[in-house]
């Protein structure tokens, strides 16, 4: 489930890092197109492992230079505006951009320079500042490459790769003393992918009601991609349970059924995570014009009881069977 995904997510962003090269070389319209296609798709492959929270991801703050969100007090804004505002090339240096601060190091700082109002025709008008977009576009490019790819080889390289170290839990002199440590590690991902998309990223733009809905609140709303961030979340998630390809096999499912016999929870289980994709996918309208749209809005709720009451039963439910630790 893990290793597969890291590998894609640095597949996207060499992808990304190759077209942000093109267009500092030869800044077009069309070209920022292009840019702003392999920003969505790196964004994507990002979406599908964001849920995992443990193990070189979380190194050197991996995680939040990756995506800082939510931010709450528009952090990313006020220091990117600076940072456009300075011109200071040194920033680029290798050594300093991965030590910058981290809300412009990832994905929202890229999708402001890419997505954000009239952020095309800033990037080709041939003006000192376009210059200097570019080359911040450039720099994040080369840091989401560089922590991709970082993460990957630190999952699968060598004898001391955090696959081995997983695989070895148990061991008393290892990272995971016990083997069910490990199992917590996982269970905590995907809890936290199912708590994230109810308490976050539909909770926050949703508001309390459709008069106090607050769409730029929402993950990724500049590029229209909240609804689909969320459809990734849960599909990973579900394939965390099920096993890769549905199959059963490796997952969160195959261990209920051959652990604690419990089939009526696996079968809980499955139907809730189909239900709210099933639901995540009747929506029609990007999220930021759903929260506001009546019917469109009445199928957003319903996705975010059902993501609550999903998560309600893997924290109540799925901890019990499994022996993780109340309070995990």
């Amino acid at each position: 489930h893990i290793v597969p995904r890291y590998a894609k997510l640095a597949e996207a962003a060499a992808q990304l890092g190759t077209l942000a090269e093109r267009i500092c070389d030869m800044p077009t319209s069309t070209r920022v197109a292009d840019l702003r296609e392999a920003a969505i798709a790196a964004q994507n492959a990002w979406q599908r492992v964001q849920h995992i929270r443990f193990g070189p991801v979380e190194r050197d703050m991996r995680s939040t230079r990756f995506a800082f969100w939510p931010d709450v007090r528009n952090r990313t804004g006020r220091e990117l505006a600076e940072v456009l505002h300075a011109r200071n090339r040194e920033i680029f240096k290798p050594d300093r951009f991965p030590n910058a601060n981290v809300v412009i190091q990832g994905f929202p700082a890229l999708e402001r320079l890419l997505f954000d109002k009239d952020s095309g025709r800033l990037l080709v008008d041939g003006t000192v500042d376009a210059h200097f977009r570019c080359s911040m576009v450039r720099a994040i490019a080369a840091n989401l490459i560089a922590m991709s790819k970082a993460v990957y080889e630190e999952w699968t390289r060598g004898t001391d790769s955090y696959a081995n170290i997983v695989a070895q839990a148990g061991n008393e002199f290892g990272v995971y003393p016990k083997a069910d440590e490990a199992t917590l590690d996982l269970f905590k991902s995907l809890h936290g992918a199912v708590e994230t998309v109810a308490d976050h990223k539909l909770a926050r733009p949703m508001g309390d009601s459709a008069d106090s809905a607050r769409p730029k609140r929402a993950e990724s709303w500049r590029s229209g991609q909240s609804l689909e961030n969320i459809r990734r979340n849960l599909e990973a998630a579900q394939a965390m349970y099920l096993g890769e390809n549905g199959s059963g096999a490796r997952g969160f499912s195959s261990l209920v059924r051959s652990q604690t016999k419990d089939v009526k929870l696996d079968g809980l289980l499955r139907r809730a995570f189909a239900q709210t994709l099933a639901t995540a996918n009747s929506i029609k309208l990007p999220l930021r014009e759903a929260v506001s749209d009546p019917v469109e809005r009445a199928k957003l709720a319903k996705l975010k009881t059902e993501a609550s009451a999903l998560k309600t039963i893997l924290a109540q439910r799925l901890t019990v069977a499994l022996g993780i630790p109340l309070g995990f």
